[in-house]
């Protein structure tokens, strides 16, 4: 499966971070995950997310990704 991904937005902060992963899947279209960074590369970070974050409502994510 091709996921790419398009864009991120972080929250937090001290020792840790939550992210939220706007992707674009090729069979599903744009979907969002959530879930907690590491801090030390953001497209590792991006990467973890998208591949084991858990699913993020779409309504809300393009809200936040308009």
């Amino acid at each position: 499966m091709t996921t790419i991904i398009l864009s991120s937005l972080w929250y937090g902060g001290g020792t840790g971070c939550l992210g939220i992963v706007k992707v674009d899947d090729q069979y599903e279209g744009i979907k969002y995950y959530i879930g907690c960074a590491v801090g030390e590369n953001e497209q590792e970070d991006q990467q973890r997310i998208a591949q084991w974050g858990s699913t993020f409502p779409k309504e809300a994510g393009d809200l936040l990704f308009h």
